[in-house]
């Protein structure tokens, strides 16, 4: 199986603290997408189901118009058009999780996070970047559009409601250019926190693929790019990391 261990502790240090800053756009670029269908992937074998990615091609149909990221059957009848954002909590915008931060403190963070996407007022998404997700796409062969629900899944925590999360079903107003009736929205760090285990595994044959491909763009022929990593290491001894200060429009939480 195209499965990879992921740390879950790294990961959340890593996208919403100060460890390695300067690299998350393009760590975000490498495995954002990948990582995020296979912790829906998680999220949803541990409600019970068998769910399974259909597919990245997720257009209306036609050469322009909005495009989403994944196709994810949930294996109980239904199939989520589905739209991620992976912005970092240390990023412009972002809230920056402490590892400590209680329950109390995460839902005031959330609910705030969520009203910079979210007008009350006209039960709708606020921003074209997420609101798109409720426009219909045109349904891969074997489903039907009455399958289809949209599914925003965002690495920010987020909290539409006064549930801890990670996942939340929200009511929404349905229009022409959007007509849907209810909205799907996933937490990544909602869900991480809330986690045990010091370590998960992850279907990502995507991500699997493009390390092989760095293992042949950075080493020798014949050898793989971690042995020749780990031979520096104890050459060389380990590289000094610089840390770069986070920006003042973060928000600390």
């Amino acid at each position: 199986m195209d499965v990879l261990t992921v740390n879950r502790l790294e990961l959340l240090n890593f996208m919403n603290g100060s460890a390695g800053s300067g690299h998350h756009t393009a760590m975000t670029a490498f495995i954002g997408e990948p990582l995020a269908v296979g912790l829906i992937l998680h999220y949803l074998t541990r409600q019970n189901k068998q769910p399974e990615f259909i597919s990245w091609k997720v257009t209306p149909g036609t050469n322009r118009g909005s495009r989403l990221d994944a196709w994810i059957a949930d294996g109980a009848g239904t199939l989520y058009q589905t739209e991620i954002k992976m912005w970092a909590g240390n990023a412009i915008g972002g809230l920056r999780v402490k590892a400590d931060a209680d329950a109390a403190t995460l839902l005031a963070g959330g609910q705030k996070q969520w009203a910079r996407l979210w007008n009350s007022e006209s039960g709708q998404l606020i921003a074209d970047t997420v609101s798109k997700v409720l426009k219909r796409m045109d349904v891969p062969k074997g489903y039907v559009a009455d399958d289809v629900e949209p599914l925003l899944c965002l690495w920010w925590p987020v909290n539409p409601t006064d549930e801890p999360g990670p996942w939340f079903r929200l009511p929404v107003t349905r229009t022409d250019e959007q007509p849907f009736d209810s909205l799907n929205v996933f937490s990544l760090t909602h869900y991480l926190m809330g986690l045990e285990e010091d370590t998960i595994d992850l279907r990502m044959p995507v991500v699997l693929n493009r390390l092989e491909w760095l293992g042949r763009l950075l080493s020798p022929p014949g050898q793989h790019w971690t042995d020749v990593f780990h031979a520096r290491n104890r050459i060389y001894g380990d590289a000094e990391v610089s840390i770069i200060a986070p920006s003042a429009d973060e928000t600390d939480l």
